[in-house]
């Protein structure tokens, strides 16, 4: 039967501890609500800012590839310019502000006003274009241009007052939240005071009862659960506590239960970690599926067109030798990407590469040469490595060039490093250029797509982050592009020519 307790102990416990529990909840709420509110509303500003950046470079994009379009009458650039419109007109009825005043709201409205008009024009000018009107479409590009400047203007000014009004009230709500610490510490203070005095009223009141449950504990805690039940002399909170001291004591055959299905369970927690790792290695897979699907089409257009040609102004000879250059690259950029490949296959995928690329331009506008040591080339690598390589230096270095544009290509092991190196002597680029190809930040040109930043990804999912690349480039003095991997063996040693 349970004890009855006396409620005078407890209910001075109880009180005493409630209200510095309300206490506390009160100034901990008013500090949250002020911290949420504060929060809130920089996240807010902080939200609609970054969406009236984005508004700004979709109006910056969009007049990028409408002059392209107008310039060169790209269709790529067409579609581009398209895209931008539509998100520009979709956007545009959705920007909203959040400190609500008379110059914001004007601000808003005249940038929404003027998104109409910018849209206009730049309709107007596409037309112009298709209509072969060229003074047209300049003076309605004119006008787009205005209307961008103005638009980011605005959203310029706009982010500023935003930026401005949210910094008055920050002020302010800092200053409720300085107060609340203070308070804070002082119910702390308070609390602790109390809670000394309690306790020590608390020692003297309950010692005997607890020395005898301290007794018993201690036999239990060597392993003995043969004791006799405690009796219960108090009819305070202490019998409540001895009693679930004999509870305790007469379920611990039951608590031995729980602990085997605790160790069931640990067997399944690890059944879990192994699936987890099964479902690393299918993410990782993924990775590298995504990578190869990278592959633009126009560099594959080019080359049968230009097959195409071969076959309308020569016999079928040369034309069959070409086709099948290209199947073979084909076939070759088709292979499943996660299987590692030698660096000998590479260059040959490369020569392969060279063939078309001298059909196409002609056999004495390039010079290419391929230099591997027979220790690099039995080295394994990822699949498709060097050709962006050489495909990046064709595009971004010589193909401008009328005549004696080079390529050379050498790979060699160093200690227990495989360095690739690939050499133009063409245009090179500014300092810009190369900071944004460094970046990993994709240059404008017709190439397959997988470009330099593919590469150094593929090269560390393979191979480990180890993996370097290093540029170097000046205006007028070429580039040099450096593949510093680890060297991964398949076997064999020795110097070995694969010039072409």
């Amino acid at each position: 039967m349970k004890k009855r307790i006396n409620q005078s102990i407890r209910i001075k416990l109880i009180c005493s501890f409630l209200i510095l529990s309300c206490i506390f909840a009160l100034v901990n709420f008013f500090s949250y609500y002020t911290e949420r509110t504060l929060l809130k509303r920089i996240n807010a500003l902080l939200t609609n800012n970054i969406k009236l950046k984005e508004y700004t470079s979709n109006v910056d994009n969009l007049v990028n590839s409408l002059e392209k379009y107008l310039v060169s009458r790209n269709f790529d650039m067409l579609r581009e310019y398209l895209h931008y419109g539509q998100l520009i007109e979709a956007t545009y009825p959705q920007l909203t502000i959040i400190e609500e005043s008379i110059d914001n709201y004007l601000l808003l409205e005249n940038i929404k006003n003027m998104s109409r008009f910018f849209l206009y024009e730049a309709d107007k000018a596409v037309q112009a274009k298709r209509a072969r009107n060229s003074e047209e479409y300049h003076q309605c590009f004119v006008e787009v241009v205005r209307y961008s400047v103005n638009i980011k203007w605005a959203i310029d000014r706009l982010i500023i007052k935003q930026l401005e009004e949210n910094s008055r009230q920050y002020l302010q709500i800092s200053n409720r939240l300085f107060y609340t610490q203070r308070l804070s510490l002082f119910l702390i203070i308070s609390a602790l005071i109390v809670g000394i005095v309690v306790a020590i009223w608390i020692s003297f009141r309950l010692t005997d009862p607890l020395r005898k449950l301290a007794e018993a504990a201690e036999v239990v805690s060597t392993g003995d659960f043969s004791i006799e039940p405690l009796p219960v002399s108090t009819d305070d909170e202490i019998a409540v506590v001895t009693e679930a001291f004999n509870d305790m004591v007469a379920s611990i055959t039951r608590l031995f239960e729980e602990i085997k299905s605790q160790s069931n369970l640990e067997k399944r927690l690890k059944e879990q970690e192994l699936q987890n790792l099964i479902m690393k290695n299918t993410l990782r897979e993924a990775e590298l599926h995504s990578l190869q699907s990278q592959i633009n089409p126009h560099f594959l257009f080019n080359t049968l067109n230009a097959g195409v040609q071969l076959a309308i102004m020569e016999d079928a000879e040369k034309t069959s030798e070409f086709i099948d250059k290209v199947a073979s690259l084909l076939r070759y950029s088709l292979r499943r990407i996660e299987n590692p490949v030698t660096l000998r296959e590479e260059a040959n995928n490369v020569k392969t590469y060279f063939f078309i690329l001298q059909t196409r331009y002609g056999p004495d506008r390039f010079k290419f040469s391929v230099n591997i040591q027979a220790e690099a080339a039995v080295c394994q690598i990822p699949l498709l490595t060097l050709q962006p390589l050489v495909e990046n230096a064709l595009i971004h270095g010589i193909e401008n060039l009328e005549s004696k544009g080079e390529i050379i290509v050498n790979a060699y092991c160093h200690e227990d490093r495989l360095l690739v190196e690939v050499f133009d002597n063409g245009q090179g680029m500014d300092e810009i250029t190369l900071t944004r190809l460094q970046n990993n930040e994709k240059l404008p040109g017709h190439t397959t797509g997988l470009g330099l930043a593919n590469v150094r990804e593929r090269s560390r999912l393979f191979l480990g982050e180890s993996c370097k690349m290093r540029i170097k480039s000046a205006p007028g003095k070429g580039t040099k592009i450096t593949l510093d991997l680890p060297a991964v063996k398949e076997g064999g040693v020795g110097i070995e020519d694969l010039g072409c």
